[in-house]
């Protein structure tokens, strides 16, 4: 996905006269986003995370909090996130901070082929976190809360029942369209680096495939 990218001058002039600079210092804006998984997936109370089906009593406990007029949902969604900038490209592995991630999600509520994204809750992320240029996963963990019941109302009580097994059951780590797949987050990193702070102009949409 093509996107601009917000450099101040500063930025350009101390990469270029820095002589541990990469090669080509656009890099440290390429950092690779994912959906890893969840945990602690929590649906009026119950939790699903050891769950591959609800109970008839827990069914008619949802829906009985559902028809009060609310549906909270608690869980951590895992992004996450490598660094490419392992040394490849200049002399130095160079280690990057992402400072600030304002990120929207979205669910799949159609069981169908086409996604059908539907907004769920936004946020920012709590504390910087640092991503090493060393070919490992960083795991960002972002605390997701939101009431449901208007998604209830949209696709139905059982099928919201079945997308939140799907993405908080003991199969929510299964990276295909049916599990985690039905999450999206389009999210703005901002990335501190040893040359000043770089900034992407447009969102990301991370999913189950590394983006950049």
């Amino acid at each position: 996905m093509r996107r601009s990218i917000i450099l101040s001058c500063f930025l350009v002039i101390s990469v270029l006269f820095t002589a541990c600079s990469p090669d080509d210092p656009l890099t440290l804006l390429r950092c690779q986003f994912r959906i890893e998984d969840t945990e602690d997936f929590v649906v009026t109370g119950i939790q699903l995370d050891n769950l591959e089906s609800l109970s008839v009593a827990q069914i008619a406990e949802v829906l009985a909090v559902w028809g009060s007029g609310s549906c909270p949902v608690d869980f951590t969604l895992n992004i996450g996130i490598h660094n490419p900038n392992n040394g490849s490209t200049g002399p130095d592995i160079i280690p990057v901070t992402l400072s600030s991630l304002v990120w929207d999600l979205y669910l799949d509520g159609d069981s169908g082929i086409a996604f059908d994204t539907t907004w769920v809750a936004s946020g920012t992320m709590s504390q910087p976190l640092e991503i090493p240029g060393a070919d490992e996963t960083v795991i960002l963990p972002l605390d997701i809360s939101f009431d449901a019941v208007s998604l209830m109302s949209e696709m139905g009580a059982l099928e919201f029942i079945d997308l939140a097994l799907a993405i908080g059951g003991i199969d929510s780590d299964l990276r295909d369209g049916d599990h985690i797949g039905r999450m999206l987050v389009a999210a703005v990193p901002t990335i501190s680096t040893p040359f000043g702070q770089m900034m992407y102009s447009g969102s990301l949409n991370i999913s189950l495939d590394w983006i950049d």
